[in-house]
C-alpha cells in the first residue's frame, strides 16, 4: 500500500516538474517575435526568433473602442480594440494595458518579419474597400510617428502565404498618412508611462473590390528608430483571454499567441486594424424582378416551364440542378462556369448567349435536354442525355448522347 502511495506521488511530481519544464522552454526559448517583459525583473525583452507553433482559433466578443481615425468615411470592419482604461494615461489620454506578457508583436521592414490577420466578406456582399488603418509602436518615440513605411497585400484563402494575392505586395512603401492614436501601450500599475505611444497609419486601396469569402491583410511597417516596429494585440478587457487569429511570418508562418504575465498559458491574439469603405449586394442573377445570391437560388425560385433568369455577374459554381421546371439562362453580357450540370428528365435547360463554362460533366440522364443557344466550352464534356441548338462548343463531347437540330 505504501509502495503505491509513493509511486502516485513520484508520478504526480514528475508530471508537475515536467509541466513547468514545458511552459518555461516555450516562454524562454520558443517566442514569436515581439516586445516582452522579462518574467524575472519585468524589463522589456525583445525576441526576433521564433520557431515554435500553436494553432488556434475562438470567438471574440467585441468591446468596441470609439477611436478617432484620420480616414474619412464609413467603417466596414473594425477590429481596433486596444484601450481597455479609457482616460488613465498620462495627461488623461487613453492606455492599452497588457494582459499578458507581451506589449506587441515584431512587424518588420528592417527584419522582413510580418503580421496577418483575416476577416470576412459575407455571402450575398461585395465590400469596396477605399482604405485600411494599422497600428504600431516604437519604444521611446514621443507622439510624432516615427512610422515611415508600410507594405500591405491582401491575398484571399484559408491560411496566410499559401493564397491567391488580391491586392498590393510586400515590396511597395504605401504608407499615406500616419499620426499618434492617442492610446498608449503600457503595463500595470504604470499607467501613465509614455515609451509606447501607439500610431495609426493608412494604406489607400481605392475602391478595392472583394466578393464573399476569407481574406487576410499581411502587413509590417518601418520607422526611423531602431526598436520594432511592434503592433499590439487586440486587447478585449483586462483579462488574458483569446482576442483573434494572428499569424507571423518569420522564415515561416506562425500562430501568434501570448502567454500570462507568469509566463504561461498560451493563447491566440488578433491583429488590429479597421477597413474603411462600403458593402454592396453581389447577386449572381435575377428572376421573375427578384436577384438571388446564386444561379442555384434563382433556379430553386422558378415556378413554371421556361422562365427566364438573367445573369448579373459572371458566374462560378460547383453545381447546378435543373428540375423541377424547365429553365432558360440569358447571359446578359456575362460568363458562367460550371463543374457540373443536372437536368431533371423532361426538363430543359437553354443557354442563351455569350459562354457557359464546364468544367466537368453534363448529367441529362436519358431525355433531359441541354439546349445551347451561346457557345459552351470545356475540355473533357461528357454527356448521358440530349442536346440541341445552333450555338458551339468548343471541344467535342464524349458520350455525346443523342444530338437533335433545333434553335
Amino acid at each position: 500500500m505504501a509502495m503505491a502511495v509513493n509511486a502516485k506521488k513520484t508520478t504526480l511530481l514528475f508530471t508537475m516538474v515536467f509541466t513547468v519544464l514545458v511552459q518555461w522552454l516555450a516562454a524562454q526559448n520558443y517566442p514569436i517575435a515581439g516586445d516582452y517583459i522579462d518574467q524575472s525583473g519585468n524589463r522589456p525583452v525583445f525576441h526576433e526568433k521564433q520557431k515554435w507553433a500553436l494553432t488556434h482559433d475562438g470567438n471574440v466578443s467585441p468591446l468596441l473602442h470609439p477611436m478617432m481615425s484620420m480616414m474619412m468615411g464609413p467603417v466596414l470592419h473594425d477590429q481596433s480594440e486596444l484601450v481597455n482604461y479609457p482616460g488613465a494615461g498620462f495627461g488623461g489620454a487613453d492606455v492599452s494595458a497588457i494582459t499578458g506578457n507581451s506589449f506587441g508583436f515584431t512587424s518588420s521592414v528592417s527584419s522582413n518579419i510580418y503580421l496577418a490577420d483575416e476577416f470576412t466578406v459575407p455571402p450575398g456582399e461585395l465590400w469596396l474597400i477605399d482604405s485600411i488603418e494599422l497600428f504600431h509602436y516604437q519604444t521611446g518615440s514621443t507622439t510624432s510617428s516615427t512610422i515611415n513605411d508600410m507594405r500591405l497585400q491582401i491575398s484571399n484563402g484559408a491560411l496566410p502565404g499559401t493564397n491567391n494575392i488580391v491586392f498590393g505586395d510586400l515590396t511597395t512603401n504605401r504608407l499615406n498618412k500616419t499620426s499618434f492614436s492617442g492610446i498608449y501601450r503600457i503595463q500595470p500599475p504604470n499607467f501613465t508611462a509614455t515609451n509606447r505611444p501607439i500610431m495609426k497609419s493608412s494604406v489607400v486601396t481605392s475602391a478595392l473590390a472583394l466578393p464573399s469569402g476569407t481574406y487576410w491583410i499581411e502587413n509590417m511597417a518601418g520607422g526611423t528608430l531602431a526598436s520594432g516596429p511592434f503592433t499590439p494585440p487586440r486587447t478585449l478587457g483586462t483579462t488574458h483571454i483569446i482576442t483573434g487569429n494572428q499569424y507571423q511570418y518569420n522564415g515561416s508562418w506562425i500562430a501568434v499567441v501570448e502567454f500570462n504575465s507568469g509566463g504561461s498559458n498560451p493563447l491566440p491574439k488578433g491583429m488590429p486594424f479597421v477597413l474603411y469603405g462600403t458593402s454592396i449586394p453581389d447577386l449572381a442573377a435575377r428572376v421573375n424582378g427578384m436577384d438571388y445570391i446564386s444561379l442555384q437560388d434563382a433556379i430553386d425560385a422558378v415556378t413554371s416551364n421556361g422562365e427566364e433568369i438573367t445573369l448579373l455577374k459572371n458566374v462560378n459554381e460547383a453545381a447546378i440542378t435543373v428540375g423541377p421546371y424547365s429553365v432558360v439562362i440569358k447571359g446578359d453580357g456575362f460568363n458562367c462556369t460550371l463543374n457540373q450540370i443536372n437536368i431533371a428528365n423532361g426538363k430543359y435547360l437553354r443557354w442563351l448567349e455569350n459562354t457557359l463554362n464546364i468544367t466537368g460533366n453534363i448529367n441529362n440522364h436519358v431525355s433531359g435536354v441541354l439546349w445551347n443557344n451561346g457557345t459552351i466550352s470545356g475540355s473533357s464534356l461528357s454527356n448521358t442525355g440530349i442536346i440541341k441548338g445552333t450555338g458551339t462548343f468548343s471541344n467535342p463531347i464524349a458520350n455525346a448522347g443523342t444530338l437533335q437540330p433545333g434553335n
